[in-house]
């Protein structure tokens, strides 16, 4: 194993590339003033040792092959004005009206006998209050320092709203609902619960600013990240399986980080996940939750959470679950996570044999049988990126093995004199 000769770097050459830093391996060494900045590094630390961001170096401006190959590596994608993104006319369709409590999710606000449904109102089976009304409008300053422009989109937690913060030069930022509630102690005690989330800091995870509350609603206030979610690229079509892997691995290192805060993410999706320029981003974190949180209290996507949710507190092995869900969404043609309201398993022909075994240890009912960390999982989806490659380039992609040492001594060097055995011992 070689090490890289780049100054400040830890990583460590692999195919003839440092598989931290990117730099070749008969790179000229630059100068010791041109140590790498947190800027050339995506903002992360230089030396994680399971969530280092794929994203800091940018291209060299060829493309590398193989398991080298990363976002900078892929087509850019375009940033998106904010101004654009907001909606003229906020709506949400009848059919995707449901209730929002967890343990009930029957289709509120419906027509009825030719008369169309009603936006607000109460759930006529467990009488849970539901809106699906903006409750901020163009021109509304929150807090005395968020102008809101207008709707972006609508989630679980009601809508989400594009805002200009007037405190610092008009920085674009998004208004994320916290808690449908009216009592102002739950409130409280929910912000206070969830201001955790302004200490994560990783290069693939939105950043949290703050928590507002206006006319007695709840928000996160988050960074504002334009481009197109997975969900908008699998539109156009199943994804390349190498390209499906590099996201992939971009995700693990992204939940490596979270799990060594005591944290998981809950609620992976392909709509969760933004591509912009070159680099990748969790954008929802109105989800994220402690390991270990009760049964019943994790906010989840039916088709993509694991199914001792129910039951059991949130774990690592939960959390990886919808990893390879989210990941056989983007790859597999025709695959719908879930049909009739139930997930749908997986199918029996995945496009992949190794695909498959990767998807379906983590995806396997029992959760002891799934990886039990993101590193874990990420060796195994790299050893498939290894063969996926290999098939496409042509070439081998070999690598040490993380469970055999190499042979010090090869067998039968030579021959015994002993007629009766061919080797000496």
């Amino acid at each position: 194993m070689t090490r890289c000769a780049q100054p400040g770097c830890t990583g460590t050459i692999e195919d003839g590339y440092c598989d931290l830093c990117g730099h070749a391996a008969t790179a000229a060494p630059p100068t010791p003033q041109s140590v790498p900045t947190s800027q050339d590094t995506g903002g992360a630390p230089a030396t994680h040792p399971v969530s280092r961001p794929l994203t800091g170096p940018m291209s060299s401006g060829r493309s590398r092959a193989g398991v080298l190959r990363d976002l900078a590596d892929l087509p850019s994608v375009p940033y998106r004005d904010p101004a654009s993104a907001v909606l003229a006319n906020p709506e949400v369709s009848e059919d995707k009206r449901f209730c929002a409590n967890p343990a009930c999710g029957q289709p509120v606000g419906r027509s009825r006998q030719g008369r169309p449904g009603l936006p607000d109102g109460f759930c006529p089976h467990c009488r849970t209050q539901f809106s699906f009304t903006p409750k901020l409008t163009k021109a509304d300053l929150v807090a005395g320092q968020y102008r809101v422009l207008g709707c972006l989109a609508h989630g679980g937690l009601g809508w989400i709203y594009l805002a200009s913060d007037e405190n610092l030069d008009g920085r674009w930022v998004v208004l994320k609902g916290l808690l449908n509630t009216a009592d102002p102690e739950a409130l409280a005690a929910a912000e206070a619960e969830r201001r955790f989330l302004t200490t994560v800091d990783h290069a693939n995870i939105v950043k949290i600013f703050n928590f507002q509350q206006s006319a007695g609603l709840g928000y996160i206030v988050m960074e504002y990240v334009g481009g197109q979610s997975l969900h908008e690229l699998r539109r156009q079509g199943p994804l390349p399986l190498r390209d499906t892997l590099i996201y992939g691995r971009e995700i693990l290192r992204a939940f490596g980080y979270l799990h060594e805060q005591g944290l998981v993410y809950c609620d992976l999706k392909p709509a969760n996940v933004i591509r912009v320029g070159r680099q990748l981003k969790l954008i929802d974190l109105g989800a994220v939750q402690r390991i270990g949180s009760p049964p019943g209290t994790s906010w989840a996507t039916v088709g993509y959470h694991a199914p001792e949710l129910d039951t059991r507190p949130s774990s690592v092995a939960s959390d990886l679950y919808t990893v390879a869900r989210t990941l056989a969404v983007l790859a597999i043609p025709s695959f719908s996570p879930a049909k009739g309201g139930v997930a749908a398993p997986l199918p029996q022909d995945c496009g992949n044999e190794s695909f498959a075994r990767l998807l379906r240890r983590a995806t396997a009912l029992n959760p002891a049988d799934r990886f039990q960390s993101a590193l874990e999982m990420e060796e195994q989806l790299v050893g498939v990126l290894r063969e996926v490659s290999a098939i496409a380039d042509g070439v081998p992609y070999p690598a040490p093995s993380p469970q055999f040492g190499p042979e010090r001594l090869a067998a039968g060097a030579s021959l015994s004199d002993d007629r009766g055995r061919v080797f000496d011992p």
